[in-house]
């Protein structure tokens, strides 16, 4: 397999730059991996910054979210809001064709766990498109004092062992780890009282 979306992923891998930037980081680097990957750029052709990208966005306290003083005592973002972010951030950016799909986990059996395997199957033969994934870190990684409801970009699918390689944002711990589908599954599911259940963004290029 070419891992498309390692490599396109890969050379765009930044760490969250605060402790609620998770979003930020994952969404520039899904854009950066979709837009600027694979293509000539000249000089005057930057990056997307997780700093400049909440700028872009209206609909969603992108920007007050993700400070230290946060926004009507709450940081960071939910699924649907990662969504909608996601959304108006490629319409900033690449607004000639794209979409984005958004899927809660609230549910866990066969048939949801079949829809999210079918997903990151189809997800690590395309070029043109990457998984966001909204979940409890702490169910994955056992970190204690949990929960903390994250976001990070899917960096590859084996299929044959089913397990994912996160390349999670959270570089002050962590560099990309695989981890079993049915554990990031399980972390999809876990419900906290400020953001709901997780799940994951599928952001295409193209349509």
């Amino acid at each position: 397999m070419p891992a498309f979306d390692y490599w396109n992923l890969s050379s765009f891998y930044v760490p969250q730059y605060n402790d609620y930037g998770c979003s930020a980081a994952s969404v520039s680097m899904a854009l950066n991996a979709l837009i600027n990957a694979r293509r000539i750029r000249g000089d005057q052709d930057e990056n997307i910054s997780q700093l400049s990208i909440p700028e872009k966005i209206a609909g969603v306290k992108w920007k007050e979210l993700l400070s230290t003083a946060g926004f009507e005592g709450r940081h960071g973002v939910s699924l649907a809001q990662l969504g909608l972010i996601s959304n108006e951030a490629m319409m900033a950016y690449s607004p000639a064709a794209f979409s984005v799909t958004v899927t809660t986990v609230t549910v866990i059996n066969t048939q949801n766990l079949g829809a999210f395997r079918q997903a990151l199957i189809l997800n690590e033969k395309s070029p043109n498109d990457i998984m966001l994934l909204h979940f409890a870190q702490d169910v994955i990684t056992g970190a204690p004092d949990g929960p903390y409801p994250h976001i990070s970009p899917v960096g590859a699918y084996d299929a044959k062992t089913r397990r994912v390689l996160i390349f999670d944002v959270d570089r002050r711990w962590y560099e990309p780890y695989w981890v079993a589908d049915t554990q990031v599954f399980d972390a999809m599911k876990f419900q906290t009282k400020s953001f709901g259940h997780g799940g994951y963004v599928l952001i295409k290029a193209g349509r």
